[in-house]
């Protein structure tokens, strides 16, 4: 009886090790993306399909991500950082350039004119494949009347977020290159201004506020969109992703929906793309991960997923006509509007950014 028993053990020990040696055996693939922003579904079925085995790893911003590529603990083969991001890493060297020939899903696509403008003509263009795209605005509470009335006025848009005279509750993104863009575009000035005297009319605007709004004036993160829903704020500036996913989130609760999303005619256009770091040890497998989701009903499949508007144009028809994604700002530039995208201009840009948010924040 006790031999049999030690023979079992041996036995499942022996599979269990075997089943261990496989897979250490696979290919690994190195990814890292920001939190819930791709289907682990389709994580899985790449997995199975190649016989690979993904390493996924989640973060929270563009800047530890660029954080995390630069300690050189992991050798990622894909990230999918924001135009700006892909910008600076492009200049400094530490991507790879897109081997178009062994996208073969390419042929059977289409990327929107409105996407394509915004990287196509860049230098880092070369480096990157568009995953999702959509725009910086306003998400309100529809409660009150009077702040859709303050958006929509002349001096409304991302001039409500900085004016003294109302007494609505606003949340301010915890980024100098938001806050301080939503202030620049308020003033009628591109969200890539390096004028000095620009940017101190920025710093002036916000530090002002901030001084007259008796607290009812704070910064966030992804705390925004959840507090504007909640009614606990009157409005703040968000991405569009961060509007549907609380109108997701709130449609699958089935709860009453008292919040709306305002996109200025003129505001700041973002795109997220697939990028292969130089880190990259395995540049063939990364390239069949971008080709995976590329293929149409893969990405509609993690689009419906993921909630953010697609840059393939197919793939927007399937989740408009199939999907009833027939929202309203869903498509991030209607026709009329125009859209400026983030652009890196050097540390010297970016750390006079944090100076002025720094300084208004403690002012």
């Amino acid at each position: 009886m006790r031999k049999s028993v030690i023979i079992s053990v041996l036995a499942v020990f022996v599979m269990f090790s075997v089943s261990l040696v496989g897979c250490s055996s696979k290919e690994k693939l190195y990814v890292l993306n920001w939190g819930e922003y791709m289907n682990p579904d389709l994580v899985d079925k790449f997995e199975i399909e190649n016989n690979v085995k993904v390493v996924y790893e989640e973060v929270g911003s563009n800047e530890e991500m660029e954080i995390k590529l630069k300690q050189g603990i992991t050798d990622y083969d894909i990230m999918i950082p924001s135009e700006y991001m892909i910008d600076k890493l492009s200049q400094e060297n530490l991507l790879l350039p897109i081997n178009y020939s062994l996208l073969t899903n390419l042929e059977n696509v289409e990327f929107f004119e409105d996407a394509k403008v915004l990287y196509e003509e860049e230098e880092f263009g070369q480096y990157l494949i568009p995953y999702f795209f959509g725009t910086v605005g306003i998400m309100y509470n529809t409660s009150n009347e009077n702040i859709k009335t303050a958006l929509e006025s002349d001096n409304g848009g991302f001039c409500t977020l900085f004016d003294e005279t109302n007494d609505f509750r606003v949340g301010l993104y915890d980024s100098p290159r938001d806050t301080i863009g939503a202030a620049l575009m308020c003033l009628g000035y591109s969200v890539n201004s390096n004028n000095d005297t620009e940017l101190g009319e920025a710093e002036t605007l916000i530090e002002t506020a901030l001084a007259k709004s008796l607290g009812s004036i704070r910064f966030g993160q992804d705390d925004l969109k959840g507090d504007v829903a909640k009614g606990n704020l009157d409005l703040a500036l968000v991405y569009s992703g961060d509007y549907f996913e609380m109108v997701f989130e709130y449609e699958a609760e089935e709860t009453e929906i008292e919040f709306d999303y305002f996109a200025p005619d003129h505001t700041n256009i973002w795109i997220d793309a697939f990028v292969i770091p130089n880190t990259s040890k395995n540049t063939d497998l990364a390239h069949k991960f971008i080709n995976f989701f590329l293929d149409v009903d893969n990405a509609a499949e993690n689009a419906d997923w993921v909630g953010y508007t697609p840059v393939i144009s197919e793939v927007y028809n399937v989740m408009v006509n199939d999907y009833g994604y027939d929202y309203d700002h869903y498509y991030p530039q209607p026709e009329g509007s125009s859209r400026e995208v983030f652009k890196y201009l050097g540390s010297e840009h970016a750390q006079k950014l944090n100076t002025i948010l720094n300084a208004v924040r403690i002012s």
